[in-house]
């Protein structure tokens, strides 16, 4: 290989990066296994209602047309099959670097991409696409009204759904694009699937996303529970308030995380954690990202975490919970069964992307199973030693999982790969656009090993917020707790629409559950969420999937002044 001019990487496991603040969960040792492999190179995945897993890859030439292969992935078979063959779930329009959530009934809404024109193919930076996994269906009569390559989504109380900036030209984004300004979207829109239709491109979020220009792709949204939205691009984190069916006000500057900006590509790991009653207080987690600006591919991870309690008002501030036992660029962060927070995959240098002729080199991979990969284009960002082992945080404690507590997968999970919480409650890790890697691995987080596990033998197929959630049970221990946790949409590190909360007993006789559920559609905005019952020695049971729809069927316009 010296000959070809080439550098070896041994993807190997490092030095722990912090220490104290640490602990070995309850059950100890998590533990991986082979996964099979997934159709396609998922570098998007979505849970269904069924327990499917529904992804899609980049694209591929098929006798002179371009196609996205979109597939199906059951973990009890460790595989799946191709679906909607021809065009994919893309419908012949560019996917690459969109958004995407999933619905209460079931579907998976697409936005934006990549804008490379192809011929006879379609741009697909404005495009629009809903597929109904229940029935197959594909729909995408709607466009945005500008072009978002890294967009990023939010669902909101009524169910329709926020489009917050990206880029109007495709390869723009980052400091690649410090000078071209012009490729720049600042705007928001919002998708109204009563009509089908967008509301057009709003400018209210122009100057925080003009502010943290060009590192503000893939920003972090999250709905509070008096419907403000949480917007953080670059370092910068304000408040917005909904003052119409598609406009929102600035109300709020909160304070601009410490370090280095977070957003792509210098990637950090954000989302909400589970809400507890009396749902007042919603906490995000960011963690990792970049150590400096300007991140090249050999730019140190960082070992950082903060939170910051996003209802605290004015008063609201930044807490450190790090250093993390590893520093983490390019990873992704998942709410488990137990509503502690995995972090899984990504680098401990670089950033995210893929190498050209001005960052990086072709790449002789060596991974942990004996097999290997000679890159020969589109190598990672990414060049250093890769995060094997995943961490866990503990909420309650504020406290990581220690350096060495966790088992380690075979294969490292760069660039254009996923994590994602099944409802088993164990996590897929499937691909890896870089490495060419269709593997699936599968993690069983250490509370499996907490005894036997709550089996909950009936629950409703949907409900309202504010319903009692009445369900039935056996187990060998008390059920003492109850959680619900948005079904999962990964890509790009990005985990859209992630949510979990805590619910009230209200009562808990002979195997019959009663679950008092708050009756706000910002703190159960419409979609899929997974019920999991908790023993008293913290054993989940399999997660079951319901749909919960909005208590409003439109827009109460009294609810949107702004403070």
């Amino acid at each position: 290989m010296a000959g070809r001019g080439r550098h070896r990487r041994l993807l190997q496991n490092v030095t722990a990066a912090g220490s104290g603040n640490t602990y070995i969960p309850a059950g100890g040792r998590g533990t991986w296994e082979a996964g099979g492999t997934v159709p396609v190179i998922f570098l998007y995945a979505n849970l269904m209602k069924n327990g499917d897993v529904v992804g899609w890859s980049n694209t591929a030439k098929v006798d002179g047309k371009l196609r996205y292969p979109t597939a199906t992935y059951r973990v009890s078979q460790k595989g799946g099959e191709e679906i909607l063959v021809g065009c994919g779930i893309a419908d012949c329009k560019n996917t690459f670097c969109s958004a995407q959530t999933t619905t209460a009934d079931n579907e998976v809404f697409i936005f934006g991409g990549h804008g490379d024109k192809d011929e006879d193919e379609d741009y697909g930076m404005q495009a629009f696409r809903s597929y109904n996994h229940g029935n197959g269906t594909l729909w995408s009569g709607a466009e945005m009204g500008s072009g978002r390559w890294y967009p990023s989504v939010l669902t909101l109380a009524d169910g329709s759904v926020l489009v917050v900036g990206g880029v109007k030209e495709s390869s723009q984004a980052g400091y690649v694009a410090e000078d071209r300004e012009d490729t720049d979207n600042p705007t928001y829109t919002v998708y109204d699937p009563k009509s089908r239709s967008f509301g057009g491109d709003q400018w209210e979020m122009e100057p925080q996303l003009t502010a943290a220009w060009p590192v503000h792709t893939y920003p972090h949204l999250v709905l509070l529970p008096d419907g403000k939205v949480a917007v953080s691009s670059g370092t910068l984190l304000m408040l917005y308030q909904r003052t119409g069916p598609f406009t929102f006000d600035k109300v709020l500057d909160l304070p601009p995380r410490p370090g280095a900006p977070w957003s792509y590509p210098q990637t950090g790991l954000g989302l909400p954690l589970p809400i507890a009653s009396p749902y007042k207080k919603v906490v995000l987690l960011a963690a990792g990202g970049s150590a400096e600006d300007r991140a090249d591919p050999y730019t140190p991870a960082s070992d950082t975490a903060d939170l910051i309690d996003l209802t605290g008002g004015a008063n609201a501030t930044w807490r450190a919970v790090g250093p993390m036992p590893y520093s983490r660029v390019m990873g992704d962060a998942v709410i488990l069964c137990d509503g502690t927070i995995g972090l899984f995959g990504g680098a401990a240098t670089g950033k995210a992307g893929w190498s050209n002729d001005d960052e990086g080199e072709p790449v002789f991979y060596e991974f942990k199973d004996g097999s290997t990969y000679d890159c020969e284009e589109r190598c990672t960002l990414a060049h250093e030693p890769y995060r094997y082992e995943p961490t866990i945080f503990d909420p309650v404690i504020s406290r990581w999982s220690a350096a060495g507590s966790q088992d380690e997968p075979a294969r490292p999970r760069l660039y254009h790969s996923v994590h994602l919480l099944l409802p088993d409650c164990r996590v897929l890790a499937a691909a890896s656009e870089v490495t060419n890697d269709t593997t699936a691995e599968i993690f069983s987080p250490p509370y499996l090993n907490l005894g036997p596990r709550p089996v909950i033998t009936s629950f409703p197929d949907s409900m309202l917020p504010g319903d009692d959630l009445n369900i039935t049970y056996t187990s060998a221990d008390p059920v003492t707790k109850a959680i619900l946790i948005r079904t999962g949409v990964a890509t790009h590190s990005m985990a859209f629409d992630a949510r979990a909360l805590w619910l009230n007993i209200l009562s808990n006789v002979n195997g019959t559950l009663s679950l008092d559920t708050p009756a706000n559609s910002n703190l159960l905005p419409p979609g899929m969420y997974m019920l999991v019952l908790l023993s008293s020695k913290g054993a989940p049971s399999e997660g079951k999937i319901l749909s919960i729809y909005s208590v409003a069927a439109t827009p109460d316009l009294s609810t949107y002044t702004a403070d």
